[in-house]
């Protein structure tokens, strides 16, 4: 990660308060936020070698810590293998371990990678649920309303003018959000490698939330309570109640569905 600050004043600095808690509290430092970022510390007693991580508060304390120690022992397998190895080599010019920046570059690589990965996996998770969602309220236009032609009019409209929205332009990949009267609604077309997940997930949400206060509207709240309840719209939401929670969306859908 880059900082724009000094390394030396801030490695300084850092090893300074780490030795101050040791001295005044007979033990080190193991990790404190600071400047907005976490900063994690692992003293290697063989070597006499503190080394320090900074990542942002979104890590684990228990993630950063293990991937310093990862960049801790490989320094240290290729620069202080053995106490003797290492005895007197310590000069102050950090010029000599500057190649090792390439390591931990790649290892970061790596790990951001890794991290993109699980979040995608979750993404196209939370991307199913609406999917199925948006299904469940084609099943009730399609099999129950007496207006359906006219909702579906309204969807066609919502969908032209969003297709030519501020949000599409600044967010391409928002046009993979597709409609058709014969197909329905397609929302797993969207390739989360090339979009903003957040932006993508809040324009989804509008759109459920824009298509069922249309049905209300045209059919009634209490016919549209009725269809929701036979197409079983309550229990999805309670059999994803976990994911729906973490998301904070659990409560605002069954509001939505349940209330005028």
């Amino acid at each position: 990660m880059d900082f724009p600050v000094n390394e030396d004043l801030v490695s300084g600095l850092l090893t300074a308060l780490n030795q101050f808690t040791i001295v005044e509290f007979k033990q080190g430092i193991e990790s404190i936020e600071m400047g907005g970022l976490r900063w994690v510390y692992i003293l290697d007693k063989d070597t006499n070698l503190l080394f320090i991580a900074a990542d942002s508060k979104g890590i684990t304390t228990e993630t950063l810590r293990s991937r310093l120690d990862i960049i801790r022992h490989t320094f240290i397998q290729q620069y202080a293998h053995s106490k003797n190895s290492w005895k007197g080599k310590w000069t102050g010019n950090v010029e000599v371990y500057r190649p090792f920046e390439n390591v931990i570059d790649e290892y970061y690589t790596q790990w951001k990678q890794a991290e993109k990965i699980t979040n995608v996996a979750e993404f196209f998770d939370i991307l199913g649920i609406f999917q199925q969602m948006l299904n469940l309220l084609i099943n009730v236009i399609e099999g129950r309303l007496k207006k359906k032609n006219k909702i579906y009019q309204i969807i066609e409209d919502m969908f032209k003018n969003y297709s030519e929205s501020e949000v599409v332009q600044k967010n391409p990949e928002l046009g993979s959000i597709t409609f058709e009267r014969k197909i329905g609604i397609n929302v797993i077309g969207i390739n989360p490698m090339n979009c903003d997940m957040l932006v993508v997930e809040k324009e989804i949400i509008n759109l459920i939330r824009r298509i069922t206060e249309a049905l209300k509207e045209e059919e009634g709240y209490y016919p549209c309570l009725k269809y929701f309840v036979e197409e079983n719209i309550f229990d999805y939401l309670i059999s994803n109640f976990s994911l729906l929670t973490d998301l904070n969306l659990f409560i605002f859908l069954i509001k939505l569905f349940l209330l005028r």
